[in-house]
């Protein structure tokens, strides 16, 4: 079994994903489409860096 090595703690993922649920109301959103991985990669700590496929 791998160990998981998190980009940041809890609360700092807690925190962005707060942000980035009250800029959604704001503008009206019920979903996003991540493509770019620094995007998911703010927002989820995971790098899925590919040359493949996003």
């Amino acid at each position: 079994m791998s160990q998981v090595n998190p980009a940041f703690m809890r609360g700092e993922f807690d925190r962005r994903l707060s942000k980035t649920r009250k800029a959604m109301a704001k503008a009206g959103l019920d979903a996003l489409f991540f493509e770019d991985p620094s995007n998911m990669t703010w927002l989820t700590g995971y790098e899925g860096w590919s040359f493949y496929v996003h």
